[in-house]
């Protein structure tokens, strides 16, 4: 009896404490990524001789796993993040040395594991750990005049970027760079020392830009179209306007039997084409949504960690979102980046489940009660 009450105490302090509405619009997204996976991809496993349904299944075993890492991690104490994501920081630093010598190679690219018969991309929560690990050791001596703990976390910052950068993954290290960027100005860093980091981040841009082919091809056809391939985002921009305001319907598109990538980096144009331009507005509403609720909630914050990762976590989020759908629609080169929660890919599900489970953990409401009433 004496445990069921405590159980039930447990689970009622935690629903009134979390941010109902963002766990709410979060689950909201993961149930329209399994809606959608019906429709985007059958016909991209029959591309490759597999089960109609097979990416289907996959993205459906990943749902409740987001579901329980969401829940877990919010539970969590700002002790146990910090703890839970130093371990996760490591490991997929060991796992990132390990694709090294791993024999899966996608598009000219070495991000895959492939560990007791599951494959999964380290990178996705090294990001993660990385803005967590960040904001810690930022925190850990709040005075601008110090420089000691910025040193450290710079140093941590070329380590990370260097594995990111080998693999390579050019628009990771860009998403990471920003973060960093945005979390150096947060935690109070002077102006001159800011603009000589951000002249490095430019510096090795430009670096990227010179030395890596495929950052080059990309940025070379996306400012003159006429200089290279543009196959994707061509029948990308077919499938957004061919879909019109309503859509084809569920499973009628077809620019996703020749749109490579059509369940991952261009999932928002197969959502364009089978449902709509009113299905691509109400998704992009709800990620506008959330990132508005999660700061008006840390607005009041006065703890500095919590300031700093969750402005650093809602940052990499947003910037995912954007980076996708702009690289869909033409704004930008395209690139290897998931929709949150949208795209096929367990380990990008589960990384942002990672994220959002740390911001609701760490924006809980704080209440002098905690015993619940029969």
């Amino acid at each position: 009896m004496d445990q069921q009450h405590t159980d039930k105490k447990v689970i009622y302090n935690w629903w009134r404490s979390v941010d109902r509405t963002v766990l709410i619009f979060t689950l909201i997204l993961i149930l329209i990524g399994g809606l959608i996976s019906f429709a985007a991809t059958p016909s991209v496993a029959e591309k490759f001789n597999l089960d109609h349904y097979f990416f289907v299944k996959k993205h459906l075993i990943f749902i409740p796993l987001c579901f329980f890492f969401i829940f877990f991690i919010s539970c969590l104490s700002e002790l146990g993040i910090k703890r839970f994501f130093l371990f996760i920081f490591l490991i997929s630093i060991f796992f990132i040395f390990y694709s090294f010598f791993s024999e899966i190679e996608i598009k000219g690219s070495n991000r895959w594991v492939s560990f007791l018969g599951y494959s999964f991309q380290p990178s996705e929560f090294l990001k993660v750990s990385f803005i967590i690990t960040s904001g810690w050791i930022f925190s850990i001596v709040n005075k601008p005049q110090d420089l000691n703990n910025k040193f450290i976390s710079f140093l941590l910052y070329l380590f990370v970027s260097i594995l990111i950068l080998s693999q390579p993954d050019f628009s990771m290290f860009c998403i990471i760079s920003a973060v960093y960027a945005a979390q150096l100005w947060i935690s109070g860093l002077k102006w001159k020392w800011l603009s000589l980091i951000i002249l490095f981040v430019i510096s090795i841009i430009i670096l990227c830009y010179l030395i890596l082919e495929n950052v080059k091809r990309r940025i070379d056809n996306f400012i003159d179209p006429t200089t290279g391939d543009n196959y994707q985002i061509t029948k990308s921009l077919q499938a957004i306007i061919e879909g019109g305001f309503f859509g084809k319907g569920p499973g009628l598109g077809t620019i996703k039997d020749s749109l490579p990538d059509a369940h991952t980096d261009f999932i928002f144009a197969v959502v364009a084409e089978e449902f709509g331009w009113i299905s691509c507005l109400f998704i992009i509403f709800i990620f506008i949504f959330l990132i508005f609720k999660i700061f008006q909630r840390i607005k009041e914050e006065k703890n500095i960690f919590t300031i700093l990762v969750v402005s650093g976590l809602v940052l990499h989020f947003g910037m995912q979102i954007f980076v996708n759908i702009a690289s869909t629609i033409g704004l930008i080169p395209t690139t290897g980046t998931t929709l949150p929660f949208i795209s096929y890919g367990g380990s990008s599900m589960l990384s942002i489940s990672f994220n959002i489970g740390t911001i609701l953990s760490l924006t809980m409401r704080k209440y002098k009660d905690s015993f619940v009433q029969n």
